[in-house]
């Protein structure tokens, strides 16, 4: 995956940094990194869908779509492959997730991320573009 870089700060943490032309995209690269942090996703098939919301402000928002994701990877073992921003206000965002429940067998194991963090967490316009940068509790 080009659309991101991973960001090395120490040795309990990992992270990611994301360009997109929009604040949507944004958030969607974002939480496709995150699960390609977790397992490859080019090979995860897109059988089974979930909504996710949450309410913060900006940057917040960013992490807290994060973490309820990977709250929706552990409780129902699902990894995403596909992101669809369906609304999206100053404090309020609901995203469509596609993908399928995580098999170990077939989906190859990468690392196993705790949560998003607040620390170091950045969203920011940078002329036309949007810069996001997401720290992982690993």
């Amino acid at each position: 995956m080009s659309f991101y870089e991973t960001i090395d700060r120490i040795t309990a943490d990992a992270g990611i940094r994301v360009r997109a032309k929009s604040l949507q995209e944004l958030i969607c690269k974002s939480i496709l990194a995150t699960f390609n942090e977790i397992t490859p996703i080019e090979k995860v098939p897109q059988e089974e869908s979930f909504f996710i919301e949450a309410n913060s402000e900006i940057p917040f928002l960013l992490a807290d779509l994060i973490n309820t994701a990977l709250f929706l990877h552990e409780s129902q073992l699902f990894v995403t492959s596909s992101c669809e921003v369906v609304e999206l206000t100053s404090n309020y965002a609901k995203v469509k997730l596609v993908g399928s429940k995580y098999n170990p067998q077939k989906h190859e194991p990468n690392l196993m991320i705790k949560a998003a963090t607040y620390h170091g967490l950045k969203v920011e316009r940078e002329g036309d573009m949007w810069i996001g940068e997401v720290i992982f509790d690993i």
